[in-house]
């Protein structure tokens, strides 16, 4: 392409000296070219008239070719353009096909983790009919019931997190604020729902309801909850915290354990306590040499 762009330019140059040299022999000013007559044709003797003719006919045979070869040109850029489409089809299906298949085992990974769960509560259930009813007795529908509602409460918690201590000032762009705190441990997650739980307090303006966070699974909710304590580092929201969303049997545990562990810390402080997968830990203070 580049090269046929040079010769136009040549042929160009060419064509603007002749129609020149053309005007010249007419006696007609430059620029005028589409004013000349067959009356100013025929002042031409024939030896004039002769090389008009043939250096016109030379100039047009070059025109034809540029045209000629500028619509090979064109066509050639329209089927690399029409092959280039086929490949964008191409990448866009196999795109499709991927998010598809990931669909799919992301519903074959909930529905069995589902499942696992469905069948651990039934076994739980299962032993304690055991225990406190004759063999012959079943499960009743109602406790059925309960069993399912409970998993599928249980798997719906887990992809939510609350956080605390975030101030009221604009709700109305709740899921904006609630983005820059994640972004401030270096979590960027897909948020699908934001609220405040609970009443707003008309009588103390201190009181700052949590928010629940529900996010896309229960992995990332799980990440979130891991990075939170990096929110210290943040001077904006070193006073907001993240936790599970916690059943009411979870959070009377948590309560219980957090109250245990805040006497121990006041009898062996030597030691920095903390709640870990449920349990109380611990690990020895680091002594100052100042």
């Amino acid at each position: 392409m580049q090269e046929l762009l040079y010769e136009i330019d040549r042929g160009y140059d060419e064509a603007l000296t002749w129609s020149k040299d053309a005007l010249r022999q007419l006696q007609k000013p430059y620029g005028k070219l589409q004013n000349i007559d067959m009356r100013d044709i025929n002042r031409l003797n024939k030896p004039e008239l002769a090389s008009l003719l043939s250096r016109s006919l030379h100039y047009m045979d070059e025109l034809m070719g540029y045209v000629r070869e500028m619509r090979n040109s064109a066509s050639g850029v329209q089927n690399d353009l029409i092959e280039s489409q086929k490949q964008v089809i191409s990448v866009q299906k196999e795109l499709s096909d991927c998010k598809s298949k990931l669909l799919e085992t992301l519903k074959d990974t909930v529905k069995s983790s589902v499942v696992d769960s469905v069948k651990s509560e039934f076994q739980t259930y299962s032993s304690i009919v055991e225990k406190s009813q004759p063999k012959e007795q079943v499960i009743s529908p109602q406790t059925l019931q309960s069993v399912v509602k409970h998993v599928v409460q249980e798997e719906d918690r887990s992809h939510n997190v609350i956080l605390f201590g975030l101030a009221e000032e604009n709700d109305s762009e709740l899921s904006k604020t609630v983005s820059d705190v994640f972004q401030g441990i270096g979590q960027k997650p897909k948020i699908v729902e934001t609220c405040r739980i609970g009443n707003k307090s008309r009588t103390s303006q201190a009181s700052v309801r949590p928010v629940k966070v529900k996010v896309s699974s229960s992995i990332v909710a799980g990440q979130l909850v891991a990075n939170a304590r990096n929110l210290r580092n943040v001077e904006k929201f070193k006073t907001v915290f993240v936790c599970p969303d916690r059943s009411p049997e979870q959070r009377q545990i948590h309560r219980d354990l957090v109250k245990e562990m805040k006497e121990r810390a006041s009898k062996e402080t030597g030691k920095t306590f903390f709640i870990k997968d449920g349990q109380i830990s611990f690990r020895d203070k680091i002594a100052s040499n100042g």
